[in-house]
């Protein structure tokens, strides 16, 4: 019954948006594409495309809950233990990134590939100044978020000692 309902509902919505209608492609398989990018919300402010290592420390040394993390990955970022993980432009393991794609609620946990169909991160979320995309979407500041494979397989390797998941993986 919801199924044929659903249905209703997607023919009203196209006839009453006319132009505007977009489908829901939700529960089917979707691909699209964008770049890494950072934006600048307001005057004088740049959201750089990655967050790094180094954010984590400064944002743990302001003492609030929200950002402690286990001392070893403190310990291994003094050492520069960053093994093949390391970003070579950032001198330092990429946390999080930054694309201009159109993410909306349902889209966490979805892969984020490169031209070559390599897994480079995991979507979670989207800036703040990108709420409004379930609505509209523009380039200059509409960005998701995901955590970049590099920082994950970081953690595994050298904080959780998990090198047995990595072989398993092939890495």
């Amino acid at each position: 019954m919801l199924n044929k309902l659903m249905g209703d509902y997607v023919a009203v919505k196209e006839l009453y948006q006319s132009k505007n209608f977009i489908p829901d492609a939700n529960s089917t398989l979707r691909l699209t594409f964008g770049n890494i990018k950072g934006y600048s919300p307001v005057d004088a402010t740049y959201m750089k495309p990655f967050t790094t290592l180094a954010g984590i420390i400064q944002k743990g040394n302001l003492g609030e809950a929200d950002f402690e993390y286990p001392a070893e990955i403190k310990t291994a970022w003094e050492n520069k233990n960053f093994g093949p993980y390391i970003k070579k432009e950032l001198n330092d393991v990429p946390v999080n990134m930054l694309y201009n794609m159109d993410t909306t609620g349902g889209n966490s946990g979805s892969p984020i590939m490169n031209a070559y169909g390599e897994l480079i991160g995991v979507n979670f979320d989207r800036s703040y100044d990108a709420t409004i995309n379930d609505f509209a979407w523009n380039d200059s500041y509409s960005r998701s978020i995901g955590v970049d494979i590099r920082y994950v397989l970081w953690v595994a390797d050298k904080i959780d000692n998990a090198q047995f998941i990595l072989k398993e993986m092939g890495i």
